[in-house]
């Protein structure tokens, strides 16, 4: 059998699924908006993004939100190819945490 990915949870014990609704943040909203662009652009399809969420540790996988492992799975494929460098996008994250721009 093949390894799972850390997004292969079906049919393993997860708990309830919760079922209130939540609103979303703004920064989430700029998050589906700058993957609009991304995808619109021709700048990363379903398949290559959905291969970087595949790649997250599972630490990284469990540790992180819906929108968080999106805005990871975007940055990841900015580096790949070649729209920023690593360093430049650690460089302008930690410029807006900084500032007191970062999410929550």
């Amino acid at each position: 059998m093949a390894d799972r990915f850390v997004t292969d949870v079906g049919g393993l014990p997860a708990g309830e699924v919760p079922k209130e609704e939540v609103k979303q943040l703004f920064w989430e909203k700029q998050m589906i908006a700058m993957f609009n662009v991304l995808w619109n652009k021709g700048i990363m399809n379903l398949d290559e993004f959905r291969r970087t969420i595949e790649q997250m540790t599972p630490e990284e996988y469990k540790n992180s939100t819906f929108y968080g492992r999106r805005v990871h799975g975007m940055a990841e494929m900015m580096v790949e190819k070649g729209y920023v460098s690593r360093d430049e996008l650690v460089r302008r994250t930690e410029e807006v945490f900084r500032n007191g721009r970062g999410a929550p």
